[in-house]
Order: C-alpha cells, then sequence, then structure tokens
C-alpha cells in the first residue's frame, strides 16, 4: 500500500476502515488459478450480472516480485459512460485475498473517476455484503460512517 503521505483523504480514510474491519476476513488462496475460480464464479453469477451487466470477464495477474500494492485495469469500454467491459486485477506479493480481490473489482464497476470516494465504498460495500456476509458488511460499514467524508453512506 502506497505511504499515507501520498493518499487522499477519501483513500486513507477508506484503507484504514479495511485495515481495521475486512483485511484479515474473508478468504486467502493458495494459487491464482483458486481466486480466479471464485472470481468467475462470481462474475457469471446471476445476482453480479443483475447489479453490473456491463462487465463480463476479469483475470487475476500476479503485479510482479517485491510489488507492495495491488491494483486493476479497465480493458474496453462498452459504451459513451466508460464503464469497463473487461478488466484485470494485477495483486501485489502476498495479497491473494478475498478483501483486496474484491476491492480490486469494485474499481472496475465503480463509476469512472469515483477514485476511493463514496460511490466506490458503495460498490465495495454491496460486494462485501453479498460475499463476505453481513456482519464483515456491518463493521465495515460502521468505520466508513465514522470516517470523514463517508457518513452519508446509509444502507
Amino acid at each position: 500500500m502506497p505511504t499515507r503521505e501520498r493518499l487522499g483523504a477519501h483513500q486513507a480514510q477508506l484503507y484504514a476502515a479495511e485495515a481495521a474491519t475486512i483485511a484479515a476476513a474473508g478468504r486467502r488462496w493458495p494459487r491464482l488459478r483458486d481466486a480466479q475460480a471464485y472470481l468467475d464464479g462470481l462474475i457469471d453469477s446471476a445476482w453480479f450480472a443483475t447489479q453490473w451487466p456491463r462487465l463480463l470477464r476479469c483475470t487475476i495477474e500476479r503485479r510482479g516480485s517485491g510489488s507492495v500494492w495491488s491494483t486493476c485495469q479497465r480493458l474496453g469500454p462498452t459504451g459513451s459512460e466508460d464503464f469497463a467491459a473487461e478488466g484485470v486485477i494485477l495483486v501485489a506479493d502476498g495479497a491473494l485475498t478475498q478483501p483486496v480481490v474484491l476491492h480490486e473489482l469494485a474499481h472496475l464497476l465503480a463509476p469512472p473517476g469515483a477514485g476511493h470516494g463514496p460511490a466506490f465504498a458503495d460498490v465495495l460495500l454491496t460486494l462485501v455484503r453479498h460475499e463476505m456476509g453481513f456482519f464483515a458488511y456491518a463493521e465495515f460499514l460502521h468505520a466508513l460512517q465514522e470516517a470523514e467524508g463517508f457518513g452519508q453512506l446509509a444502507r
């Protein structure tokens, strides 16, 4: 993860809320293909297709030896709104976990330009609730509501 001095206010607050609540929760995969099978199942689900019909495919790759944070890349817009039709999640060393995969997937699903703000947080909360369960969602939501700039999140 980048140092906090380089992070924007929303990004620092969101990262802190994740670290305090969901970072150690959820699945941890030993192999990339296991994480890819999970992601394929999620994207192919009827629930996902109802929520985000534009994203058709997403792959997971290792970011590279010595990498310290994960990222994602949109591949091909589906229309004038520039939502991703495909994407790739690039996972840092030691970060092949459900919270990281869901965080990067949320970047692909959030409106372009959402950064780590409330619109992004809303997508991530939806994924966390569905995939990690109500209690992980509730803790994460509460931490975000306590953070500056996310108080308007209400579910």
